[in-house]
């Protein structure tokens, strides 16, 4: 039988490729969901004793939370801007942040900096969605900052849920609730993607 966290993995991988395969949202935010459903998928793979991939989990976690989620938050702050609306420059900023990632988290063991940029960008999205008004919006990042805390003190029920279940839901259905829910105007109002 599956435990908890390869469950919750799999539905937070399930939401994140199902948001990555929206055409309608913009190619940094595609990007952005894509590089938060690797790691969800690896943690299924580990946590489900499919192939359970030790080390890979947690580094593609600390690039997703170098990377993944800033990436969310320039979004969400500036859909317009050109990391959000153009390929190259979102490429050019993940790939930069997941390099400072590795090389502060990673190499430098320095693991409080992924923790606090997630965090920071948790902030950024909750505080740019209240300022236009988006509530609803803003529950989704409320959800994010809730289970990223409850997963830092280790919130548990035993036995059906884990510290980690806690932010794989959170999570989860925050993503569902930040995303534009107007699709078509976000569409039609970001500039046209040059590859």
């Amino acid at each position: 039988m599956l435990n908890s966290l390869a469950l919750t993995d799999a539905l937070l991988c399930l939401v994140a490729v199902w948001l990555a395969s929206r055409s309608a949202l913009s190619v940094g935010y595609r990007m952005a969901f894509t590089f938060l459903a690797i790691p969800a998928l690896l943690g299924f793979l580990r946590f489900s004793g499919i192939y359970p991939l030790e080390t890979w989990h947690p580094l593609f976690t600390l690039m997703s939370a170098s990377a993944a989620l800033p990436m969310l938050a320039i979004c969400v702050l500036s859909p317009e801007s050109m990391v959000a609306t153009r390929r190259q420059f979102a490429i050019i900023f993940l790939g930069g942040a997941m390099l400072l990632g590795l090389l502060v988290a990673g190499l430098g063991k320095l693991r409080i900096y992924d923790q606090a940029l997630a965090l920071f960008s948790m902030l950024v999205i909750l505080v740019s969605l209240l300022k236009r008004g988006e509530h609803m919006r803003a529950m989704g990042a409320i959800l994010m900052l809730a289970g990223s805390v409850l997963f830092v003190i280790k919130f548990s029920i035993p036995p059906w849920l884990v510290p980690g279940d806690f932010l794989h839901l959170a999570m989860a259905f925050g993503l569902l609730l930040v995303v534009p829910n107007n699709l078509k105007t976000l569409k039609e109002s970001s500039a046209p993607e040059m590859a």
